[in-house]
């Protein structure tokens, strides 16, 4: 790019377009700026005026679809409708909403029962007995009156109203800008639609009434919008404020005129404002290609009972006007640059004139200085500004000279400093190496003896929990031996009142069943006191062939009753029928417990309780799960300690002594439970048990 030829020109126009053109080029950047702050300004303005107006429209929709809503209450609760509905006297129905219909001007009107069949249509009088499947209808029904705005297909605006077909019917025109689109005409209409519940003299719902018009070429609800806002306020004999109703993308009704001067219904919206406001559902304020013009635009969607977006509300402005008033302010803004230019261009060359003599004379001077060394000086007779300069300058060169001298040794120091500190942190760096290595090989160290402790420390906590469930239960015998004295006596004294009533023939024969549950229960009994006595010895003489099947059925019965009236349901999956030995009284002691205690965690309504059993690798496994409020890691762990119970009426001793019974037949408990998820407790028992005794 070649340079200005600025060799050209003296140095008095040099100065003259110097100080000229910086000014000048200030003047043109501000009012660049200001122009540009200026079309800023007029434009968010005039897009706030529209978002503005865009609100007041939709107050203006709203309190329309409010209207109707009144509309059609006043309907509903017409004694006359009431009435003939209660008479079934469909002539006056007729005659009463069609009178309805035409005082209200609405485009349908039609009364249902109050399971939603259809009953009577004002403009349709020959067709009922349908259920027209509106969200509507369905609000109105549960005795909520609604509102709102849908989009009805032909075959139910035909159903409703057959003379409306020239209306909703509108031929889709080609419009710049829009979405490709293969359709010819637009389906269905857009209605605006309102319900309300029909009662009779007592308060009962007895039918719904719905009523709707037609927005499809209703122009006469975006005119009375456009006069609301903008009052017809015109720019060069047209007007220029629009408003528009879509439905999807479609102009259905509008003020916004076409080429040819005719409302341009059937005109469809700019693809970019389709994505924005009919897929995404947000509004969309921005300049927009309305047809044959550019406006400032507002859209925002309008939305049926399912939040789906049904249509558009558009309000707009045209550009024009704005364009006009920046126009004038734009010339306004050049004549004051103009005048400005011209104005310091005269001022400028005076005062260059004036000093080009002076600075003649300075150029002379510096051209000496030029050519020598720092030694030399300027010399300028005078004491203007320019003869300070001349001492400024010469100022300036001796303390160049000093500060050059200055440099240079500072840079020599410098650099014996930098090899200096370079040696030291070349050592350092060395010395950190060796030491990362040494703290490495620390925490190794230090991991292989944590580990160690953990495991050392795990043993002994086993070691201890044992040490502590072995005291307690060498307490528990001394305890057991004189608690099964006092339950003896009792028990015994039961069993031989029991034998006596057996003798009697009539209570033997009436209450055969109960005496025999009892009788069975007492002989439990006094096995369990022989149990609990010898639970910490091995049992002998015990072990007999089982089916887990038939051990399930068998300890149900008892337990039938008090799970039917807590409401608990109980689920058994057996899956083997394979025998194996155990102890019958003892297992059925510990499944007992296990099941009463899912009763008691189990709660008030809902309870399920699962029973099933298996034969895996030789072992038997019984699982018993509930949906109870399940346990804490802490309560797993100390369940089967002896004395420990969460219960304020429990000894702690079932699930203790039931444990030691299930080590005593070589087998095992596993828990599985977290509180509100329930609890599953599976028991493994060897499915034949190696023990030195006989097996029954």
């Amino acid at each position: 790019m070649a340079s200005f030829p600025w060799h050209r020109f003296s140095l008095k126009w040099r100065l003259t377009l110097a100080n000229f053109m910086v000014p000048m080029l200030t003047m043109t950047l501000a009012i660049a700026f200001a122009i540009h702050i200026i079309d800023g300004f007029i434009f968010r303005q005039a897009q706030n005026k529209i978002i503005n107006d865009l609100n007041s429209a939709r107050e203006i929709y709203d309190s329309s679809c409010k209207c109707l809503q009144e509309q059609i209450h006043c309907a509903a609760g017409s004694y006359l409708l009431t009435q003939a509905l209660l008479a079934d006297n469909k002539p006056a129905l007729l005659r009463e909403l069609q009178a309805l219909r035409r005082r209200e001007n609405l485009s349908l009107l039609t009364l249902t029962d109050a399971e939603g069949r259809v009953l009577l249509r004002a403009a349709n009088p020959g067709v009922g007995g349908d259920q027209p499947r509106l969200p509507l209808i369905a609000e109105t029904l549960l005795g909520n009156p609604a509102a709102g705005s849908e989009v009805l297909s032909d075959v139910e605006l035909s159903l409703e109203n057959p003379n409306l077909g020239h209306l909703f019917q509108i031929k889709l025109i080609s419009t710049p800008k829009a979405r490709q689109e293969s359709r010819s005409h637009l389906a269905g209409g857009l209605m605006m639609l309102a319900g309300w519940p029909v009662y009779d003299g007592f308060g009962n719902l007895i039918g719904a009434l719905y009523g709707g018009r037609l927005l499809n070429r209703e122009n006469q609800l975006v005119d009375r919008i456009k006069e609301v806002i903008f009052s017809n306020t015109s720019f060069s004999g047209q007007d220029i404020g629009t408003v528009t109703i879509f439905q999807e993308d479609v102009r259905i009704a509008t003020n916004v005129l076409d080429s040819s001067g005719k409302r341009a219904i059937g005109t469809r919206v700019s693809e970019e404002v389709y994505h924005k406001v009919m897929i995404q559902g947000q509004k969309w304020a921005d300049r927009a290609f309305v047809v044959n013009d550019w406006y400032i635009s507002a859209y925002e969607p309008i939305c049926n009972a399912r939040n789906q977006v049904v249509g558009i509300l558009y309000v707009g402005m045209k550009e024009k006007p704005f364009l006009a008033f920046r126009n004038r302010v734009i010339l306004i803004l050049v004549g004051i640059l103009t005048a400005g230019a011209a104005l310091t261009f005269l001022t400028v060359f005076i005062f260059a004139r004036f000093f080009s003599r002076r600075l003649d004379s300075l150029q002379q001077q510096l051209s000496q200085v030029a050519g020598g060394q720092l030694k030399s000086r300027l010399e300028l007779p005078g004491n203007d500004e320019l003869s300070q300069l001349a001492a400024g300058f010469n100022e300036m060169i001796a303390v160049l000279k000093q500060r050059d001298a200055s440099i240079e040794q500072l840079q020599r120091g410098l650099e014996n400093k930098v090899a200096q500190r370079t040696q030291e942190l070349e050592t350092r760096n060395h010395e950190l190496i060796e030491m990362k290595q040494h703290l490495l090989e620390m925490m190794s160290d230090k991991k292989a003896i944590n580990f160690r402790l953990e495991e050392s420390l795990h043993n002994l906590q086993q070691a201890q929990q044992q040490l502590v469930r072995s005291g307690k239960l060498a307490a528990l015998g001394s305890l057991v031996a004189g608690v099964a004295h006092e339950i003896n006596n009792p028990v015994n004294i039961i069993a031989g009142n029991l034998e006596i009533l057996e003798m009697d023939p009539d209570v033997q024969g009436r209450y055969r069943t109960e005496i025999e549950l009892i009788s069975g229960q007492a002989a439990r009994i006094k096995k369990i006191i022989g149990n609990m006595l010898g639970f910490a010895r091995v049992r002998n003489n015990h072990l007999k062939e089982l089916r887990a099947d038939e051990l399930i059925r068998d300890l149900l019965i008892p337990l039938r009753n008090e799970l039917n009236q807590r409401g608990i349901s109980v689920t058994t999956q057996p899956q083997t029928e394979a025998p194996f030995f155990s102890d019958e009284e003892g297992l059925t002691q510990i499944i007992t417990n296990l099941l009463c205690n899912s009763m008691q965690a189990i709660p008030e309504t809902g309870g399920r309780i699962g029973i099933s059993s298996r034969v895996d690798r030789g072992k038997i496994e019984i699982t018993i799960s509930d949906n109870g409020c399940g346990m804490t890691p802490e309560q797993v762990e100390n369940m089967f300690n002896p004395f420990y119970s969460t219960k304020s009426e429990g000894t702690g001793l079932g699930l203790s002594i039931g444990y030691e019974l299930l080590r005593s037949l070589g087998g095992d408990i596993e828990v599985d439970s977290s509180p509100g998820q329930g609890t599953t407790i599976i028991l493994v028992l060897p499915a034949n048990p190696l023990f030195p005794f006989d097996r029954k």
